[in-house]
């Protein structure tokens, strides 16, 4: 029986994702050195080596431009994924869309056989010009790794009069949780190593945080760790100050001392949390 997740995509771009193939080993003409050891030998062993391919295999179909945006589903016709990928959406003014540039991203969940995913843009302003889905297939496709939707033309600007404010996508990704000066997180096996920092945020004096965490604006950095990332599950510690509120942020790239009202952009932040001071 097929099902289908919806996730909708927070507008950034996606440079740190690139999700590249792990390269196949390479070993050089055979010659002897030191202990009966070849250098082919040796530079095979500091090689790594080849991801193993799940067997899934991911393609599109039904795309579209809906009420609020625009949408594709992408089907998984091989084996189950043995874990998550990403996907970006593009835009240009006229011409392929593969041209143009990045304009959201988002996460493609573990598919079962069979089994697909919507994919949603729905920006607060959509704006008129031709759009492509790009999806990632899992480390170790034999194919090119990447595979793109038809395109999606929006004849006209269309502004969304309801709120929509998309949840965090890279708290899925990077499977993060935050409980106030302690993060773990897990960069998935594919990608690049990825510069995280964790921080925490010292509210203004006399200002109370609102539910949602708010207001942003001056909040200013108590302790920081900026580390670069590769794959595995990783767990960082930060000081939290000893009175007042206080906020704790992961988020993607280097410190950002001292916050605006619209805090960490949806292209950068990973996970939250914010309290008081014992």
């Amino acid at each position: 029986m097929k099902h289908t997740k919806t996730i909708t995509a927070a507008v950034f771009s996606l440079s740190l994702f690139t999700l590249p193939l792990v390269q196949p080993v390479h070993t050089a003409s055979a010659e002897k050195v030191n202990n009966g050891q070849t250098k082919s030998q040796i530079s095979s062993k500091t090689q790594p080596a080849r991801a193993a391919w799940d067997k899934s295999s991911l393609y599109f179909t039904v795309q579209e431009v809906t009420y609020a945006g625009i949408s594709a589903t992408v089907i998984n016709g091989g084996s189950g994924m043995q874990g998550e990928t990403v996907y970006e959406v593009f835009r240009s003014d006229t011409g392929n869309p593969k041209n143009g540039e990045v304009v959201a991203t988002g996460v493609i969940g573990t598919l079962a056989p069979g089994e697909s995913q919507e994919l949603i843009f729905t920006p607060a302003v959509l704006e008129q010009g031709n759009y492509m889905f790009k999806a990632y297939q899992r480390p170790g496709h034999p194919g090119t790794g990447v595979l793109w939707s038809d395109s999606i033309t929006v004849e006209e600007t269309r502004v969304t009069t309801e709120s929509n404010q998309p949840t965090r996508p890279f708290d899925q990704y990077f499977n993060s949780d935050v409980q106030g000066g302690t993060a773990t997180f897990t960069v998935p096996e594919g990608i690049r190593e990825v510069e995280i920092s964790f921080s925490s945020y010292i509210y203004p004096e006399g200002v109370i945080p609102q539910e949602d965490g708010k207001p942003y604006e001056n909040q200013h950095v108590y302790d920081n760790v900026t580390e670069t990332y590769g794959p595995g599950t990783h767990t960082v510690h930060v000081d939290l100050p000893e009175s007042g509120y206080w906020q704790t942020d992961l988020y993607l790239g280097p410190v950002v001392e001292t916050l605006t009202e619209s805090g960490h952009s949806l292209d950068s932040i990973i996970d939250a949390d914010f309290g008081a001071a014992n």
